[in-house]
């Protein structure tokens, strides 16, 4: 004891040597702890709470916190004023700098030794070298100080997110002239105080643009783009906000971003023995639609989506999709209430309280107690099944008495506990026990009240986010003490005390912030800004931003003039031909096997609540839009919407130049909604100029083959073909599933196949392109031990059958005499199955020769690389155009 007591004081003594060095020359570099601190990213502060705070507190917060017993050299490390602050010498951080701070020298054991229980690992050093080099991002509060170890709960009076939200006055400005309301005061304050500016208003295109993907998720015209470029005036763009918020495509767009939050999905995942469909989910997508379209007081949506069964609309009764919707987990009940506390906590409060389900929360003042008084209230529901609508939870006859489950474990009781609210979130701290039934109505009302502080605040956060890229509270979900305090708490308090005020009004609050001057910024970069708040947590501009999936999509069908506006309705197959043209909202949602094409563009997680979609680029994205059938079809549509009647389909040059000039206008109007520029014409006309792309040669040698079923006329030798209906991506066979009705087990892949029965036999056909001497060489193989083989055939339209070849487990050579033939002629390899229809699998590879004439080279094909799936005929100029268009950026983004 004495030694490490000797060490610690001499180490001590050093670093507050240091510590007054170097403050004499760090003193201007250090912000003082009542200064503004910097704006601080996501990134960084997750960098912070990751790898920093943990550290801090195990080896520091023992002698330099508010805890400590004794405080050593007057520094104090909980808090980030205090760690800027420094001690009785001076600082130990110069940000930016961290060969200049000594808080690192001391923890690289640089003359003296921090701490003095022994040296930490130096990749923990290192991750204080990066934190400092970040500049020590902190989001640490002096009333979180209390935080004295890790996983002692703080008393929730001293967190900002579990005090109700006062309503603060607007702070002065001086610059009024960007001042449209109240809520820019609040930014522009802030701006002001890290010596920024706001950006100028967007230019009108821009501004338009941005307001209808973010209102109605879909682009404005060309003509209301022109109409508002000419007159951008405030009126006009008051009666475009108007206009938009009373329009139905309102709900589509913004019952999206709620069904991220709900966790919504047409199936239950991975579950047996029953429908794995929920068969009328698509009633509660309606009904959110429905509810965002009429401004249902948010308040009152809550208490709908919690308790529909106790209320007396019956039009309600699909929100109880909110909580019967979700992921079914083998039907675990345990498992199932889980996910239910999981969504209502976070996706309305803003909590983790599913992390208490073992244990007291590490960090937040939720114990296990309040997660098994919530998990009562929904032990206490029973699921109703309904014909006519999603499941709907009805209270039990006689509710249960919930129990702490030790260690989460439901064969562990442990104390018993009352159904009622969380205590954190109760002004006195002791919640009363429900008194009605299950408590569903009594939790819905809590969670719905004035008097909650979370509720409100949750979702102004959620609709920030929507409307600006990024939310104030970076963490929507976690506004707990492990969650990013708020950009802009007093913003945050104001715009909730104006929801309430409002009615929980949505359309309201979202009109009072798309008609402030900083949502109406423009998006370009100012380096001067950047240099100070570089993620623009300030708002000093706005930020530019990718189409989502469902804006991206439905933008396609919208140039191509296909989007059909039908609302409701039961779910439909986005990916499958005959490709819908409805909105992506209505799209089906599988949960356990959601196709690529929404994993590509970010869709939320349909298995679980999702505060925020991620935002990767990827090479898939561009991909898709390359080669996508979908996007095609719809590129094919825009360059046929441009054509007038009498306008070639194809490019020449020697169309009528005025003619293409006007083509190309309409191209960019139905795309972009606007005409090109002179340079953009210029290069349009020099493309569609080139004239039209011949088909490559790998597409040649694939139109040669296809892939089919028949039988042979024994009589004639002619071959009755029927093309195979249904690719599956590797093989073409008669339906999606085997065995097909029909064609029952017939299916050819690129090594071989498998054949139906006598009448339905596997065909492989070949067309010749041109006429010349046909060279055939292939090898049949059967590899079954069980059955009686195969039989294969090569027939020719001109030749009738050239060679037959049966084999069981073994292999023939497939090449018979050379034959002629004429450009049109067929030859067919055809498999039977003999006598017996099992175990008939069969490889047979075959390359073909032709030789035009005795001076032309040779021509070559094989089965397997020849083998292929649709064939997409090469698009014209007009088509790849119109394709280039819906690929660029500017109709890829906002701003």
């Amino acid at each position: 004891m004495r030694k490490h007591a000797l060490r610690r004081a001499r180490a001590w003594v050093a670093l507050v040597q240091a510590a007054t060095f170097c403050a004499v020359h760090v003193s201007q570099c250090i912000a003082e702890p009542t200064a503004t601190p910097a704006p601080q990213s996501p990134e960084a502060i997750e960098f912070f709470e990751s790898h920093i705070r943990p550290v801090l507190v195990e080896h520091c917060y023992e002698c330099h916190s508010a805890k400590a017993k004794v405080l050593q050299g007057g520094l104090r490390l909980d808090t980030a004023d205090r760690l800027r602050a420094g001690g009785e010498s001076g600082p130990v951080i110069v940000p930016h700098k961290p060969e200049e701070s000594v808080l690192l020298a001391a923890l690289r054991y640089e003359s003296y030794e921090m701490p003095p229980t022994g040296k930490l690992p130096d990749a923990v050093i290192d991750n204080f070298a990066k934190w400092i080099a970040l500049g020590a991002p902190d989001p640490r509060s002096e009333t979180a100080a209390a935080d004295g170890k890790a996983g002692e709960p703080i008393d929730p009076r001293d967190h900002w997110a579990y005090r109700k939200p006062q309503r603060p006055t607007p702070p002065g400005v001086q610059h009024e002239t960007s001042v449209q309301s109240d809520l820019d005061r609040f930014v522009l304050a802030r701006l002001e105080q890290a010596g920024l500016t706001p950006s100028p208003q967007a230019a009108p295109r821009a501004l338009l643009r941005r307001l209808y993907f973010d209102l109605i998720g879909l682009a404005p015209t060309a003509a209301e783009l022109a109409e508002f470029a000419a007159d951008p005036s405030d009126g006009r763009y008051e009666q475009a906000v108007d206009r938009l918020l009373a329009s139905p495509r309102f709900g589509e767009r913004w019952a999206r971003h709620w069904l991220d939050v709900a966790r919504y999905a047409d199936t239950k995942g991975y579950v047996f023995e029953e429908d794995r469909n929920y068969k009328h989910a698509y009633l509660y997508r309606d009904w959110v639609i429905a509810s965002f379209n009429t401004d249902r007081p948010f308040d009152q949506f809550i208490v709908a989506q919690l308790a529909a069964d106790q209320m007396d609309d019956a039009s309600s009764a699909p929100a109880m999709g909110f909580l019967t919707l979700g992921r079914r987990f083998l039907n675990d009940r345990n498992e199932i209430i889980s996910d239910r506390i999981d969504v209502v906590t976070r996706g309305l409060l803003g909590l983790t309280v599913a992390c208490a389900r073992c244990h007291d929360h590490k960090f937040d003042p939720i114990s296990a107690a309040d997660y098994y008084a919530m998990h009562g209230v929904f032990a206490s529901s029973e699921e109703k099944p309904r014909d006519d609508g999603p499941p709907m939870l009805v209270d039990a006859a006689t509710p249960v008495q919930p129990v702490v489950f030790l260690r989460g474990n439901p064969g562990s009781p442990g104390p018993k506990v009352e159904r009622r609210f969380l205590t954190c979130l109760v002004a006195d701290h002791k919640p009363a026990a429900y008194q009605h039934g299950s408590g569903r109505r009594e939790l819905a009302e809590a969670i719905a009240s004035r008097d909650n502080p979370l509720t409100a605040r949750v979702w102004i956060n959620r609709v920030w986010g929507h409307l600006f890229g990024r939310p104030l509270v970076a963490t929507p979900s976690d506004f707990g003490v492990r969650g990013i305090p708020p950009s802009h708490p007093e913003l945050l308090d104001w715009l909730a005390c104006e929801l309430m005020d409002d009615g929980w009004s949505t359309k309201r609050l979202i009109r009072r912030i798309v008609l402030s001057s900083t949502y109406r910024q423009a998006s370009d970069s100012r380096p001067e800004c950047a240099a100070i708040d570089q993620e623009n947590i300030l708002l000093w501009r706005a930020n530019r931003r990718r189409l989502d999936l469902e804006s991206l999509r439905d933008s396609v069908l919208v140039a191509a003039g296909r989007l059909d506006e039908t609302a409701g309705g039961p779910s439909v197959s986005l990916t499958d031909a005959p490709f819908t043209t409805r909105r992506a909202v209505y799209g089906f949602i599988e949960r356990q096997n959601l196709p690529a094409f929404f994993r590509t563009f970010d869709f939320a997680n349909p298995n679980t609540h999702t505060p925020e979609r991620p935002q990767t680029t990827s090479p898939q994205q561009a991909l898709f839009l390359m080669n996508s059938p979908f996007v095609i079809e719809q590129a094919t549509q825009l360059a046929m919407r441009s054509q007038q009647p009498g306008e070639s389909s194809v490019s020449s040059p020697s169309q009528d130049a005025a003619s293409r000039v006007r083509r190309i206008n309409r191209l960019y109007l139905s795309a972009l909604g606007r005409e090109p520029s002179v340079e953009e014409l210029a290069d349009a006309l020099e493309y569609v100029d080139l004239g039209e792309p011949a088909s490559s040669a790998a597409i040649a040698s694939q139109l040669a083959w296809q892939f089919g079923w028949g039988t042979v006329d024994e009589a004639t030798g002619g071959i009755q073909f029927q093309p195979l209906a249904s690719f599956t991506g590797t093989a073409w066979q008669g339906g999606a599933a085997l065995p097909d009705p029909t064609t029952g087990w017939t299916m050819l892949n690129a090594n071989g196949g498998h054949p139906g029965d006598a009448a339905h036999q596997a065909i492989r056909r070949w067309v010749a392109p041109t006429a010349g001497t046909l060279h055939i060489e292939g090898v049949l193989s059967h590899g079954a031990e069980q059955g009686d083989g195969v039989r294969g055939r090569i027939v020719a339209s001109r030749g009738g059958l050239l060679g037959a070849w049966e084999v069981f487990h073994s292999e023939a050579t497939t090449s018979p005499p050379p034959l002629t033939v004429q450009a049109g002629d067929t030859v067919d390899f055809l498999t039977d199955c003999r006598t017996s229809v099992e175990f008939d699998s069969f490889n047979w590879s075959v390359t073909l020769r032709l030789k035009p004439s005795e001076t032309d080279s040779d021509q070559m094909w094989d089965s397997i690389s020849g083998f292929h799936g649709p064939i997409v005929p090469p698009l014209t100029r007009w088509q790849q155009l119109a394709q280039i268009l819906l690929m660029s950026n500017e109709f890829m983004f906002v701003d």
